[in-house]
């Protein structure tokens, strides 16, 4: 584990680049070629601000650490990549990834939602019903994730390592990285690779190593359970915060949110049981509501929510790729189907919009329900008539699911 590279220098890959500079690893940090948040990176270095009041600041004349552009040809392979950009962005960095590795290097992906990796694995699919089995052993990728097995076909002959964040953090205007709460991950192998014990005995070190300088780390042989139990939180919140432009606290503030949030819990779980994802280990309402209510988590825009607001594409496969698989399993997840395409007309007036706001919805305190924005109204973008018709069917739907919960309680 002598280099490192960073593949995504924002906010995560900030953060545990960071963790591994304080520890004495030569890491570099790849950007994204041309953006201003480079170039600052290039001249000034990077400036962290963390949750217990610390403050760190890498030099860009540090001698471990390069702050290069992915356009940057390295000339060299790495031991360990961790790869940090949104999962809508990993294929643009996908050559460069390659260039710079080899099979023996190990990958750690630190993507939010379903990520391509998930049906890589033949004892995972061997434990799914045959039906499924039949399905996914022919095509072990979802388009919504992975368009035409990309991903799958030029990375997954790595060594591939999980990687789930619990980090709220924010960029701010002038590039420092502010970090709300404790920073967690959860790493773990993606496939059989049990019988490789240096591999896990690295990864085990670099658990140790991230928990000694600032992150909570821990292995797990559990990763796809890891992830799902992430997923859940990113779902409940980053989507219906990048629909409404809310806050976490604003959202959890109000009654119609607060059902909706539930049913989305009971609909994902309903999924990912069928996905191999066993009972004790699907996240229960006090779970999360435990996570997103806690102290550091209230007051933060999730990262869908804030690349909505800055008007770029960002991780709609979040919600997209769970409809997808339930299509595959042939089940009927009615909210997260009108959500699903809610948010893909939410990314639609975001990247239009350019100049005006980038949220269709709003929370209306009055009928404590979910309207459209004034704004939307007016606008020829969206198809407001389209969105005002997928309201109306998630207030009929979640209503009889609602009903049907307190006949059955």
């Amino acid at each position: 584990m002598t280099n490192i590279l960073i593949v995504g220098a924002g906010s995560i890959g900030a953060l545990m680049g960071a963790s591994l500079v304080k520890a004495g690893l030569k890491v570099t940090f790849a950007g994204k070629p041309g953006s201003e948040h480079t170039k600052k990176l290039k001249q000034d270095g990077l400036q962290l601000f963390y949750a217990n009041g610390e403050r760190l600041w890498i030099s860009p004349l540090h001698p471990r650490v390069k702050f290069v552009d992915t356009a940057t040809n390295l000339g060299k392979k790495f031991d360990i990549i961790i790869v940090a950009v949104k999962s809508n962005n990993l294929i643009k960095v996908v050559p460069y990834i390659k260039a710079n590795s080899t099979p023996d290097t190990i990958l750690i992906h630190a993507q939010n939602g379903i990520p391509y990796w998930w049906f890589n694995n033949d004892h995972y699919l061997s434990t799914l019903n045959q039906t499924l089995f039949n399905k996914l052993s022919s095509q072990r990728y979802l388009n919504t994730v992975d368009h035409q097995g990309i991903l799958h076909s030029n990375l997954g002959d790595r060594t591939i390592v999980g990687c789930v964040v619990k980090a709220p953090c924010q960029r701010t205007e002038d590039g420092k990285i502010q970090v709300k709460k404790i920073p967690r991950i959860i790493l773990g192998l993606t496939r059989n690779y049990n019988y490789n014990l240096k591999q896990r005995a690295e990864i085990q070190h670099l658990c140790d190593l991230f928990t000694q300088y600032g992150i909570a780390a821990t292995y797990t042989n559990k990763i796809r359970a890891a992830v799902y139990n992430k997923l859940v939180i990113n779902i409940t919140t980053n989507v219906l915060s990048a629909l409404t432009g809310k806050v976490i606290a604003d959202l959890t503030a109000n009654y119609y949110t607060n059902s909706l949030i539930k049913i989305i819990i009971a609909e994902v779980n309903h999924i990912f049981s069928c996905y191999g994802i066993k009972p004790e280990d699907l996240p229960t309402e006090q779970a999360i509501y435990a996570y997103i209510k806690a102290p550091g988590s209230q007051s933060h825009l999730p990262s869908l929510a804030q690349d909505f607001s800055q008007h770029k594409a960002g991780e709609i496969s979040l919600i997209t790729a769970p409809v997808e698989m339930a299509q595959i399993a042939h089940l009927k997840v009615p909210t997260l189907s009108i959500l699903s395409e809610l948010l893909q007309l939410c990314q639609t007036y975001s990247l239009k919009n350019y100049n005006g706001e980038s949220h269709i919805l709003t929370i209306d305190y009055a009928s404590d329900n979910h309207m459209l924005t004034s704004n939307v109204c007016q606008s020829s973008i969206v198809d407001r008539w389209r969105i005002s018709n997928l309201l109306a069917h998630l207030v009929q739907v979640n209503a009889s699911t609602l009903n049907n919960q307190m006949v059955v309680s």
